[in-house]
Parts: structure tokens; sequence; C-alpha cells
């Protein structure tokens, strides 16, 4: 009888573990992405420092840095503002969730106890469901950002080689 408990509730909380593995690895992925920002910028700054070049030729790489940044900084803003709004959301979800929690603990009957367990519970995995979907959303359109940014830049330089 244990034994079929264990099971089914390893069968339960699986889905949640697959998607927690799945949101760990998409922050690790993106902390490494902007790890691999940081170390080009920085291999940018070095190679940029030390040439020595006219003032013509520094004035054009400022302008092209300018323009990186300018393509650059609205779109990685906009995922900032959302990831922003998910952490305030689930600031207020988590206290909802806590005071769901206190109430459980005051429940002096049985039944009424099981009906708030099974409420938290279903609100706690609708919680993790859901930021799982905005963080996967958010990803999503980081990386169709960055594709539409590669893309105007490819077009440029097209244009410019032309």
């Amino acid at each position: 009888m244990k034994e079929k408990a264990k099971e089914s509730t390893y069968q339960k909380t699986k889905p949640l573990s697959e998607a927690a593995d799945k949101a760990m690895k998409n922050y690790e992925q993106a902390v490494r992405t902007g790890l691999k920002l940081q170390e080009g910028a920085a291999h940018l700054w070095t190679n940029l420092l030390n040439q020595s070049a006219s003032p013509q030729d520094w004035q054009k790489r400022f302008s092209g840095a300018t323009a990186v940044a300018n393509g650059v900084l609205p779109a990685a803003q906009k995922r900032l503002d959302e990831v922003l709004n998910l952490v305030e959301q689930n600031t207020k979800a988590s206290t909802d969730l806590f005071k769901k929690a206190a109430d459980v603990c005051q429940t002096t009957t049985l039944p009424e106890c099981q009906a708030k367990w099974l409420d938290l519970c279903t609100a706690s995995v609708d919680l993790a469901r859901s930021n799982f979907e905005a963080v996967t959303q958010i990803n999503s359109r980081a990386v169709d950002s960055w594709i539409d940014y590669v893309r105007k830049s490819a077009d440029v330089t097209e244009v410019k080689t032309a």
C-alpha cells in the first residue's frame, strides 16, 4: 500500500519536476548567453582600445557601437520590463498562497482542512505552470528580438557592401 502511495505521489509530482528542470535549464542558458555577451563586449573594448587609429576611425567605431546599442537596448528593456512584471505578479501570488496556507493551519474540521489543502496545492501548481509559461514566452520573445536584430544588421551590411 505504501509503495502505491509513493508511486502515485511520484507520478503526480513528475510533471512539476520536469517543468522546474526545463525552467532551470532556460535560466542557465540565459545566464550563459549573458556571460558570452559580456565577454564579447570586453573583447571588443580591448581590441578597440589596443589599436591606434585616426580620429575618423574612432568616430566610425563609436557610431557603429551607438547603432548596435540603439538596436539592442530597446528590445532588452522590453524583456526586462516583462521580467519585472512577472516578479511583481509572483510576489502577489505568493502572498495569496501564504494566506491560504495560514488558513489551512487554522481549520479545525477534517473535511474543511482537506478542501483547503486541495485548494492550496491546486493554486501552487497553477502558479508554477503559469510561471513556466510566462518565462518560456519571455525567452521566446527575446530570441525573436535577437533574430530580428541580426536580420536587420545583415540587411544593412548587405546594402553597405553593395
